[in-house]
């Protein structure tokens, strides 16, 4: 999927470094996908806290929330069976223009058979196609 260029986010280093330093996370050169890399489900209940503190700056949110998601992709069980996943996509919803590019990036809205797809991905889309004018946007991208 092209999500249009003005939607785009992406990790920055500040971002990441302050993370790593939070959670005592790995941080090299040579990862390079960190927020993906650092994933943990056993570590959820810590990153939304984190997330949800209030002292976190737009773009550590941002970066935090692609970890997050992607640690409910890692998770053994279906994100629903996790008491956090349903505050993971109030927050999505809630907070939609900070986290676009993540909800259309997750959304994989190439792909037509969801069985081919993340574990996440029905869910986050619910949340894309709740919000009809960000929805035309990607389509019209």
């Amino acid at each position: 999927m092209d999500i249009p260029e003005y939607l785009w986010r992406f990790p920055t280093r500040a971002a990441i470094d302050s993370l790593a330093h939070r959670f005592d996370l790995p941080n090299t050169p040579d990862m390079q996908d960190w927020e993906y890399e650092v994933a943990d489900p056993e570590r959820i209940n810590e990153f939304l806290d984190a997330y949800e503190s209030g002292v976190l700056s737009d773009d550590e949110r941002f970066t935090l929330m692609e970890t997050i998601i992607q640690s409910f992709e890692e998770f053994k069980h279906s994100p629903t069976s996790h008491p956090k996943w349903a505050r993971v996509l109030e927050i999505l919803d809630t907070h939609i223009d900070l986290h676009i590019y993540t909800i259309c990036y997750w959304s994989d809205l190439d792909c037509n058979n969801l069985d081919n797809s993340w574990r996440v991905t029905p869910y986050i889309r619910s949340i894309l196609e709740k919000h009809p004018r960000h929805y035309r946007d990607v389509h019209s991208g």
